[in-house]
């Protein structure tokens, strides 16, 4: 790092010190004259505009340490987008310099590099938009827009022109990486730097106080409009409202200015000032916006919480007791179709719902500008227990990746008194509870029917067919046939009467008795053996069959008689045979028993499935894409044109 050279003003011959080697203009601490540097020979620029009162916990001549190599503060720049203004800070280096941004309570560091080929014009970009990096990989652009040099002080390293406008588009990487094409004034040719966020121990300052542990230092002002004291917790907020006359203040100018006066005067479901720690992170409720948008006629409205702490801002959204805490993503982190599906961290998020969110009522402070009615472009998309939210404006894009929550855990987070409110419904990024249960019956479930499936298939190689008795039964109209005694082992079991018959064009049924031999009682079936065949309009057909079979089951051990009883018309005897064949089989598999424990394995799983589906459609309903929307449309549709 250099030294510097020592130098005087040529305006007021005031110490004038060039202690960057790549400044080429600066700023008199004492006349305010713009000074530029062509080799030894300094020269007049104009005078430096005041610089806007911004708060800033950098200052010049802060020295600070980057990835092992050190660095000074030698100069800042103070931009505007309107009434905004920001600081940037001038670090050199060893080798190089780079750019010191304080945004949202964090440091971030871009260092110039070296200029590649195929960078995008600035006309050609749009927020959102990817494009490739030679040697870097696919970033995907966060904003696009321009700022306007309001002022510098220090060190500069380039010719600055207070008032001139300076495009700019910054862009992310999947691994988190960002880089900011640096467009100038013109449109081609951006300068390139990629950068980093820079610990506040880097330039010798503690990191922000946690929230829960007394918050950061809060600045007492007065109201202009009812001269009512107004407290801003953190210097960056850009608006704040007023809690005595309830105006809507801009404080981007470092002064408080009335932009209006708020219409409502509703309660955030969580008290501004609210502190604690939720999911690990430390966190203080600064301000609530209540939101809402218009579908179908109707008007939903939410709650919008903003939180802050070490960590950065932090949101927490409420919408019917369902609660969502969500933190910044950069959106090269983000791959997808706009209003299909995107992936973030290794999940799919698919599309639940796009609004117009209309900003309804606002209290506390915020780190950007904002008015009461505004609307912006919202799309949801869902995984639960998580959602992946963006808001988009014509240059910017903005990621957030919320998890549900549940409000008792808030409220234990944050100390508050009472209970949350109930849940209503179900909530876009609720976790379905039938999921689990479902999932773990169905493993139950198919450890069961595995048992199921060996145990049937036991019995059928145990208990393999055995003809116990049989007999042919002389198919006279009401003769009685009895068979030997037979015997059947102990223990219930279920047997099978089988019969075959030569029986063509007629019908034949056969009224069978299972008699025990010991207590003269039967178990009695029937069942019929037919055969018709014809030809119909050039085509032959037939149905029935020769064949029957009937089962009896339950049957106790011990001897028993078979019975065989057949029932015809007579003048079909001729088209039947002498007699049918019976027997009884023993080891039958018997199919009902196995549907019913087969039933009962499933009942289970298939109620949870139910659940876990109903569950999801309610979920659905609440989105633009409800099961069956299509369809309703389009009655409703035609419904009309048949009124017209």
């Amino acid at each position: 790092m250099t030294t510097g050279v020592a130098s005087a003003c040529p305006q007021c011959g005031a110490p004038l010190r060039f202690g960057g080697a790549a400044s080429l203009a600066a700023a008199c601490a004492y006349c305010r004259a713009a000074v530029v540097r062509k080799g030894a020979d300094l020269t007049l620029a104009g005078k430096v505009p005041d610089l806007v009162a911004v708060d800033s916990r950098l200052a010049l001549g802060m020295t600070g340490t980057a990835g092992g190599e050190p660095f000074v503060v030698l100069g800042r720049i103070q931009l505007s987008r309107g009434d905004a203004a920001w600081n940037e800070w001038y670090a050199s280096f060893p080798r190089g310099f780079g750019w010191i941004a304080e945004a949202q309570g964090r440091l971030f560091l871009t260092r110039r590099q070296e200029p590649r080929p195929g960078l995008p014009r600035r006309r050609a970009l749009h927020a959102g938009m990817e494009f490739d990096l030679r040697g870097a990989g696919r970033y995907a652009v966060d904003e696009v827009d321009e700022a306007r040099l309001v002022s510098f002080e220090g060190e500069l390293p380039f010719v600055p022109e207070p008032g001139a406008t300076y495009g700019y588009a910054d862009a992310t990487a999947g691994d988190g990486s960002f880089v900011t094409l640096d467009y100038g004034t013109g449109d081609e040719d951006p300068e390139l730097y990629a950068g980093r966020e820079l610990p506040w121990s880097a330039v010798g300052l503690p990191a922000a106080a946690a929230p829960a542990a007394g918050g950061e230092k809060a600045a007492a002002l007065a109201c202009p409009g009812c001269g009512g004291p107004v407290t801003l917790k953190l210097a960056e907020s850009r608006a704040a409202t007023c809690p005595s006359c309830h105006g809507l203040l801009d404080v981007s100018a470092g002064a408080l200015r009335v932009v209006g006066v708020l219409a409502g005067r509703g309660q955030p479901p969580v008290p501004l000032g609210a502190k604690g720690t939720l999911r690990g992170e430390p966190v203080e409720v600064l301000g609530w916006l209540r939101r809402s948008s218009e579908s179908d006629g109707e008007t939903f409205g939410w709650d919008e919480l903003l939180l802050h702490g070490p960590g950065g801002y932090r949101w927490l959204s409420h919408d019917q007791g369902h609660w969502l805490f969500l933190r910044p993503v950069p959106a090269g982190k983000v791959s997808g179709v706009e209003g299909r599906a995107y992936r973030c961290d290794g999940r799919t998020f698919k599309h639940f719902q796009s609004s117009e969110a209309r900003t309804d009522e606002l209290q506390g402070e915020f780190y950007w500008e904002l008015r009461q009615g505004e609307t912006i472009r919202t799309e949801d998309y869902v995984a639960p227990p998580y959602l992946l939210s963006v808001e988009r404006t014509e240059g910017e894009v903005a990621w957030t990746r919320g998890e549900d929550v549940p409000g008792a855990e808030i409220w234990a987070a944050l100390g508050l008194p009472g209970r949350p409110p109930r849940p209503v419904g179900v909530g876009a990024a609720e976790p379905n509870p039938w999921k689990p249960r479902a999932a773990s019956a169905w493993k139950v479930g198919g450890v069961a029917l595995l048992a199921l499936g060996a145990a049937a298939l036991l019995l059928a190689v145990l208990a393999p067919r055995q003809v116990v008795a049989e007999l042919d039964a002389p198919l006279d109209p009401g003769r009685v046939t009895l068979s030997e005694p037979f015997d059947l082992p102990d223990g219930r079991q279920a047997v099978a009467i089988e019969a075959s018959a030569a029986v063509r064009q007629a019908w034949v049924g056969l009224d069978v008795a299972l008699i025990d031999d010991s207590t003269g009682k039967s178990e009695a079936v029937g069942f019929e053996l037919s055969r018709f065949s014809g030809r119909d309009g050039g085509e032959d057909w037939s149905e029935g069959s020769d064949h029957g079979r009937a089962v009896a089951g339950g049957l106790p051990g011990g001897r028993y008689v078979l019975r065989v009883e057949p029932v015809l018309d007579p003048a079909s005897r001729a088209r039947v045979g002498p007699s049918a064949h019976v027997k009884v089989v023993r080891g039958v598999f018997l199919l009902p028993p196995l549907l019913l424990a087969l039933l009962a394995v499933l009942a289970w799983p298939l109620l949870a499935t139910v659940a876990v589906a109903s569950f999801e459609k309610r979920r659905w309903d609440g989105s633009d894409h409800v099961p069956g929307a299509a369809l309703k449309a389009a009655a409703r549709q035609v419904s009309g044109e048949e009124d017209g």
